[in-house]
């Protein structure tokens, strides 16, 4: 035993010896009866001695256990993680929200999650999509769904319903917070099936192929509005008539009412680059013919809608203008494309793993012959792919498959800190969970 603890318990036993008590004959009469005043002296002082008793017991009670724990844990020794990553000032265009106030989540990872935030976990050809908080599975809700995409600003979802024979699909568009309310709607008709879907730059709509007959011979992308006061209905912008090739939207400048729109067929590649106005419907539209095996998947827009990324299988990625597919432009550092190359939301810049498991990002404005990219941190797990983006770009997610696993991801959810992208940096704090049995995390929404 401490020495100190013997101390604590000579106190006590000393404390109890002195505590007086009146002499019996005070509380007790010799005949054995008492009168009422007797009896309630008696109780009174019996009472006063125990709660003198319990008192000191309890004091020294938590004096020993305070020591005790004070022993086992000494002062805890700080959680590895990375030091500070450089991040720009978002150019954003208006349609990004501001970022929200971190409101620290408990539980492991501590102040990383944000549970302003959430992801969308699906599973399955049908999705069954849960809309979750970054920090735990707390459920917010969910959707079943044929495809679905966020909006720039996170907090809209945007899906297409299941259809069945006597209820046609609709394209239904939710709030990622209140999933329970419907807001705009447009149903297909019996023949048609709907494809993907994009967001305009500004949140206040969308677009989407409807595709007809058994071999896709026939594919048509519309727009649909959804401010309010002034929803749909939706109006058409580009057919495309081959077998076995179909449309699929890009993205939707709303500010120059320009809409890009890729064609894809075999092998999911992208064959042809179209650019089409959303304020003359139904007009010619420019036409690009794409080389080299550009997967249709990979291409994808800024929250502003001002660039295009696309990874080709054999060279890595590259970036253009929207309006523009044959100014596109492969930066020193595009061979690192197949880790993923993805906009990091509210920036012009593309986050990839680069050389020696670091997490870099390219920012297009820097671009100059010897690259664009710098690294943000490093540490990335071996064999991780850059899976999505927090919807206000203040954290990115890494998956990184676990062999052996029946469907297991682990993720590795990384915060950016600091303030300057010109800064390099060695780390970023960071927190690693898993989803089991197939499940996919896909995309980041905002609650607020």
């Amino acid at each position: 035993m401490d020495e100190r603890d013997k101390d604590l318990t000579g106190l006590f036993v000393r404390d109890l010896d002195e505590i007086t008590l009146p002499p019996r004959g005070a509380w007790r009469s010799a005949s054995g009866r008492e009168t009422i005043a007797m009896r309630s002296s008696r109780y009174l002082l019996t009472a006063g001695a125990v709660a003198a008793l319990l008192a000191i017991a309890l004091i020294v009670g938590f004096q020993l256990r305070d020591r005790n724990a004070t022993v086992a844990n000494p002062s805890a020794s700080p959680t590895p993680s990375a030091s500070g990553a450089p991040v720009v000032n978002p150019s954003a265009s208006a349609s990004v929200g501001s970022t929200a106030s971190p409101s620290p989540a408990s539980g492991p990872g501590g102040a990383i999650y944000n549970d302003d935030f959430g992801f969308i976990v699906t599973t399955g050809d049908i999705v069954a999509a849960n809309i979750r908080k970054e920090s735990s599975n707390a459920r917010i809700g969910g959707f079943a769904s044929q495809d679905f995409a966020v909006s720039p600003d996170g907090t809209q979802i945007a899906y297409w319903s299941v259809g069945t024979s006597s209820e046609p699909s609709q394209i239904r568009i939710i709030s990622a917070a209140n999933p329970q309310s419907l807001g705009a709607l447009s149903t297909l008709s019996a023949n048609e099936r709907g494809g993907v879907i994009v967001w305009a730059n500004d949140s206040s709509g969308v677009a989407y192929t409807v595709s007809t007959g058994d071999t896709t011979s026939s594919s048509t992308i519309r727009t649909f509005n959804t401010r309010p006061g002034n929803v749909g209905p939706g109006q058409l912008v580009i057919t495309w008539n081959e077998t076995g090739r179909f449309l699929q939207p890009i993205a939707w400048d709303r500010t120059t009412n320009l809409l890009a729109a890729g064609v894809t067929g075999d092998g999911g590649f992208m064959t042809d680059y179209l650019v089409a106005s959303t304020a003359t419907p139904q007009a010619a539209a420019k036409r690009t013919p794409v080389t080299g095996r550009v997967t249709m998947s990979s291409v994808r827009a800024s929250t502003d809608a001002k660039f295009v990324v696309g990874v080709d299988i054999d060279s890595g990625f590259s970036y253009w203008p929207l309006a523009d597919y044959s100014a596109k432009h492969a930066p020193a550092e595009s061979k690192y494309g197949n880790t993923g190359a993805l906009w990091r939301p509210g920036t012009h810049e593309i986050g990839f793993i680069g050389p020696s498991n670091q997490f870099w990002l390219c920012d297009i404005a820097r671009d100059t012959p010897l690259g664009c990219g710098q690294t943000a941190f490093s540490g990335v797990p071996d064999g991780a792919f850059v899976r999505t983006f927090r919807a206000d770009g203040s954290a990115v997610v890494l998956a990184v498959p676990v062999g052996g696993g029946a469907g297991q991801t682990n993720y590795t959810l990384v915060r950016f800190t600091g303030d300057s992208f010109a800064a390099k940096a060695t780390g970023g704090e960071r927190v690693t969970f898993s989803d089991l049995g197939g499940l996919t995390v896909t995309v980041s929404v905002r609650f607020r």
